[in-house]
């Protein structure tokens, strides 16, 4: 295995800027996920990686080679398309064990590496049928496969699951993660599923519009956003966000709404001027029922999803989603007041979206 370093990558379509001024380094075994909405530049770096798609500015090195001029089959990368990309006239042994035939390797050295691979993915019983009579969870292990039977110094999966139901899709997500604990190989894993980012991911890189945003373990990068775009891209239900403007209170800095309502952030440090635009964001888990509360709210709809229960609810205009523990019984219409631990606030900056402060959530 190796590692991948990435260092001032760009890509430009004649004037159009799609990506600049990527940094990143892989380390040897690492799963790293590439994360964030459609059309951000994610799946585009991944074939960067791959060389299937040249780059405008900067270096690639993969095991410490630089690979900027290499053809794709001259890097040692093995990648796992979103449409499983397998051959409909060849069986899985002949389509796992193709990349080895075209290597001239010999037929016992294919033989013994794809049954010891269809063996690891529970392929074994499978080896003679043709792709259309597999299910899709099957036809992507086919695909994993072939690219491991391939002992790349890197794997590279592009949306592997995204065709694959919601239950095949959380099982799927297990059996990678599995696998790549037992590999150790050095793996880039691009999604836009946060869900898929949060589980699998020793590291995630959220980007956004052709940029990195945040790098860093996804618990890290969920309590600690570096920015609004990663707080309401990472974490479901969606971080709840209030803008206001900045104003100076008895108990140190707060929030004014549009509406009225005023949201304590506590003493802050390094508090903005009066009337700053800020952005404060809370996760439904940190909202609290409380009936001495200073947040009075309207119950509007009741989620309930059996080990836990949402709640969204409007609070001077703004609707805010709760989350109560399953034996609290509300209903829309219902009267509750509210309030949220002032640690448990990000602020950012309301015009730039960036992180304000150091230390406390709040500031």
């Amino acid at each position: 295995m190796a590692t991948v370093e990435i260092r001032g990558v760009a890509k430009r379509f004649d004037e159009v800027v799609v990506m600049e001024g990527i940094d990143l380094d892989v380390a040897d075994g690492e799963f790293i996920v590439l994360v964030g909405a459609s059309g951000c530049g994610k799946s585009t770096l991944l074939r960067m990686i791959a060389g299937l798609e040249p780059i405008t500015a900067g270096e690639i090195r993969i095991g410490g080679r630089r690979v900027n001029e290499l053809e794709p089959r001259e890097r040692d990368v093995a990648m796992v398309f979103q449409s499983y990309a397998l051959y409909p006239h060849l069986d899985v042994r002949e389509n796992m064990g193709f990349s080895l035939r075209l290597r001239r390797r010999p037929d016992a050295e294919v033989r013994r590496q794809v049954d010891a691979t269809a063996v690891t993915l529970s392929l074994d019983a499978l080896l003679d049928r043709r792709p259309r009579a597999l299910s899709g969870g099957q036809r992507q292990r086919v695909a994993m496969g072939r690219a491991i039977v391939r002992q790349p110094q890197v794997f590279l999966f592009d949306e592997p699951l995204s065709n694959l139901d919601a239950k095949l899709r959380v099982a799927m997500r297990t059996e990678i993660r599995a696998l790549h604990q037992r590999l150790r190989a050095t793996s880039i894993y691009v999604t836009h599923d946060q869900v898929e980012a949060m589980t699998m991911a020793d590291r995630m890189v959220v980007m956004n519009a052709g940029r990195i945003e945040q790098i860093g373990r996804p618990l890290d990068v969920y309590d600690r956003p570096a920015s609004l775009y990663v707080a309401q891209f990472i974490g479901s239900p969606a971080i709840n966000v209030w803008r206001g403007t900045a104003e100076a209170g008895a108990g140190g800095l707060a929030v004014r709404l549009p509406g009225g309502t005023v949201l304590s952030l506590g003493p802050a440090a390094l508090p903005p001027a009066p009337s700053t635009a800020l952005a404060a964001a809370f996760r439904p888990e940190h909202v609290e029922l409380d009936d001495g509360g200073p947040l009075e709210a309207r119950v509007e709809v009741v989620e309930t999803l059996g080990p836990e229960t949402y709640v969204y609810v409007d609070i001077g205009g703004e609707r805010t989603c709760v989350r109560v523990d399953r034996s609290r019984r509300m209903a829309p219409g219902d009267r509750v007041r509210l309030r949220v631990p002032p640690a448990a606030i990000h602020l950012f900056d309301g015009t730039s979206g960036q992180r304000l402060g150091a230390g406390h959530s709040v500031i």
